[in-house]
């Protein structure tokens, strides 16, 4: 994926996948100001609360309830002035309709002692966090210990609920047998299927025939398609070869790395130690249990969530797998041979000689512990990166550093990383060799994805006339692992550092008929569909050739980026001139978005290319599939659209937005969806992928 379960999930791995509750704030419509009242918002609204008076549209139940995050951060308004729906100060803010307050606020401290809020939107998160967050909502509906922080960020009990311990919030499934868990995730999923069915037919215009596929829905219960069997997974215990974990204070106030019991929402920040994880390694485990030693006696304090400051935030442990036939009984797990560690880290306000120090020590505590460990731990690179926002999620371009270390057997420091090139762990996928930056994507259950990826091609009906669009690639897996089944593969990835590892990925393979462009896949995809999939124009006229859109450019030339391609240039088997488009008879697009799904631009594209017959769409959220196939599947209305309404869309559901964005689509052959498939890459937890087959 592209982006996903890796991605991924903030409770560190607990988090990984699940956007924060407490981002629906953000989707909060903006209620309509009156003109006289707009410069002067606050008092207009206690002048019309005092003489009666009825706005025309009344603001929403939350307006002005919290506090607004650069207000909070800063001190001071933020750009959007009077019109901005948060409040900037005590004199602003507006109790909430069940009677509270905005925990971050003086009155709601006053009355719970604890800040409970987190800024809204602030804590979504990537692909790789797709563990912990989603089923801690449920858990944290069941009685648990309670829980949390003072106001002062120090931790204290409270009334609040939360879960029993990380075991709970990670995996909430673990204490059901295996076979009870996938029968959970199937329900899911089928759910979901007949969710997608109703919601296509809501869209279809009245007086017309509702599309073959939701006729023939009535023959198995509603489904929009077969759902075939889940596929389980190959390891069901320590599956996990990236894992997030939070730093900060425990129940008892000891600095703690593992995962928080709660939501900021609910204002629990306890983070509990990963013991009793099943998903989790041994590797991780032992290393987090290191770390958590070492910042006892650091100087530098953790971070506070209520404060936004302190120095150590986040702890990620990422492992490599040897290859199959190669091992060493040395180590601790025999199959892993290599092992980067990412620690988050926020310098601002610190002393740089005080930091240095501090690493200098962290770096001879794990190098001597992970040689006194018997079996041996696998230790290759300590990264450092730096992030100032809210949120623990960082930007994939968050600068980062490699640290010297002694290498285990207590021998001289390791080579520095070079500047210009990223550390980088191997891993590997049907016996190709994967290079993986820090903060490139990649599947966290590696076993389990060879099975997902060979589906995949399967369902695609892949063959050497075949053109594959890899969309969100990632370090190129998808695209890699069957570029021996097509004739030319073209990848779409945002993160830099994803495609370079991938352009390196295909080096290391001796793959060449791969084309990797680095951009939004909203931005690039349009153009790239219309290079191959439009009639090409004769090359010998310059002012027909095929080029590139000036958004394309220009996105490129922002971000520093300009589009690579991989390939020998001398003795290369595809000219990916106009030449070599007419060869391929059959188009199809694997896509593997992050858990938010595909852009409308994106899911517009792929739709209004008749040239393109195949859709294979693999899914961390399989909510986000059946919105987006609502998009590519129900068919467009014929009448004339006019203006709509667009009061209240930052509160519909993805569902409701897709039936509203279908109305607008341009007219075009709609897909059917042809099939659907569970695969658990996340065993003991509640997350599941789905892939669905769509043709037309």
């Amino acid at each position: 994926m592209a982006a996903s379960p890796d991605g991924g999930y903030p409770t560190a791995e607990a988090q990984i996948g699940c956007q924060d509750s407490s981002a629906q704030t953000e989707n909060i419509p903006k209620p309509a100001i009156p003109q006289p009242l707009a410069d002067n918002a606050v008092s207009g609204e206690k002048r019309k609360r005092a003489e009666g008076e009825e706005a025309d549209c009344p603001p929403n139940p939350l307006w002005k309830t919290s506090l607004c995050s650069y207000f909070r951060r800063t001190g001071g308004s933020c750009s959007h002035g009077s019109t901005c729906r948060y409040a900037h100060g005590e004199e602003e803010l507006r109790q909430r309709p069940d009677g509270s307050w905005d925990p971050t606020s003086e009155r709601g401290k006053e009355a719970s002692g604890v800040t409970k809020r987190e800024v809204a939107g602030d804590d979504e998160n990537d692909e790789d966090n797709d563990v912990t967050n989603g089923a801690s909502k449920k858990k944290l509906k069941q009685d648990g210990v309670t829980s949390g922080t003072d106001a002062n960020g120090d931790a204290s009990e409270f009334g609040d609920r939360c879960a029993k311990s990380a075991r709970d919030v990670v995996t909430p499934y673990a204490n059901f047998s295996y076979s009870d868990q996938l029968q959970f995730k199937r329900s899911s999923l089928e759910k979901i299927l007949k969710k997608l069915t109703r919601n296509a037919r809501k869209v279809c215009p009245t007086g017309a025939l509702f599309p073959q596929w939701i006729m023939k829905s009535k023959e198995s219960a509603g489904l929009a398609c077969k759902l075939e069997d889940i596929v389980a997974s190959p390891h069901v215990n320590g599956y996990r070869n990236k894992c997030e974990f939070t730093i900060g204070l425990s129940n008892e106030g000891k600095p703690t790395v593992g995962f928080t019991l709660g939501t900021f929402k609910t204002g629990v920040t306890a983070v509990a130690e990963p013991v009793d994880c099943p998903n989790i390694s041994s590797i991780a485990i032992k290393y987090a249990s290191i770390f958590q030693e070492f910042l006892q006696n650091s100087s530098l304090p953790v971070w506070c969530r209520h404060k936004n400051t302190g120095f150590w935030r986040q702890f990620t442990v990422r492992e490599g797998r040897r290859p199959r036939n190669v091992t060493n009984v040395e180590y601790v797990h025999p199959e892993i041979g290599e092992v980067m560690l990412i620690f988050q880290v926020c310098s601002l306000g610190h002393d740089n000689g005080v930091i240095s120090s501090e690493f200098e020590k962290m770096a001879h505590a794990f190098s001597s512990e992970a040689a006194v460990c018997s079996p041996l731990l696998p230790l290759t690179h300590l990264v450092i990166q730096e992030h100032q926002g809210i949120s623990n999620v960082a930007p994939y371009d968050a600068p980062l550093r490699s640290l010297l270390f002694p290498k285990p057997d207590c021998g001289p420091l390791t080579e520095p990383v070079s500047e210009t090139e990223e550390p980088r762990i191997h891993d590997y996928i049907n016996d190709l060799k994967f290079s993986i930056s820090p903060t490139a994507f990649f599947q966290v259950n590696t076993l389990a994805a060879e099975k997902l990826y060979s589906l995949a091609g399967d369902w695609a009906g892949l063959d050497v006339d075949t053109l594959l669009f890899d969309v969100c690639c990632g370090t190129g897996t998808i695209g890699l692992t069957l570029a021996h089944r097509v004739g030319m593969v073209v990848g779409i990835e945002v993160n830099a550092s994803a495609v370079s590892d991938a352009h390196r990925n295909a080096e290391i393979n001796g793959i060449k008929n791969c084309r990797f462009v680095c951009g939004k896949a909203e931005d690039v995809m349009g153009s790239l569909l219309k290079e191959y999939l439009d009639v090409p124009q004769k090359q010998d006229d310059p002012s027909n050739a095929t080029k590139r859109s000036d958004k394309e450019i220009a996105c490129s030339e922002n971000n520093g980026l300009e589009e690579q391609e991989l390939g020998n240039q001398e003795n290369s088997s595809l000219d990916m001139g106009v030449a070599s488009r007419q060869q391929f008879k059959n188009v199809v697009a694997i896509v593997d978005p992050p858990r938010s799904g595909l852009h409308p631009t994106v899911i517009k594209a792929l739709r209004t290319h008749s040239g393109l017959r195949k859709l294979v769409y693999i899914s961390c959220n399989p909510d986000t599939l059946a919105a987006n196939a609502i998009e590519l599947c129900s068919n467009c209305p014929e009448e004339d659209k006019g203006k709509k309404d667009n009061r209240g869309w930052r509160n519909m559901s993805s569902a409701g937005l897709a039936r509203r964005r279908v109305k607008s689509m341009p007219k075009s052959e709609p897909f059917c969806p042809v099939k659907a498939m569970g695969f658990d890459l996340f065993p003991h937890t509640s997350h599941c992928e789905m892939v669905m087959l769509m043709e037309r």
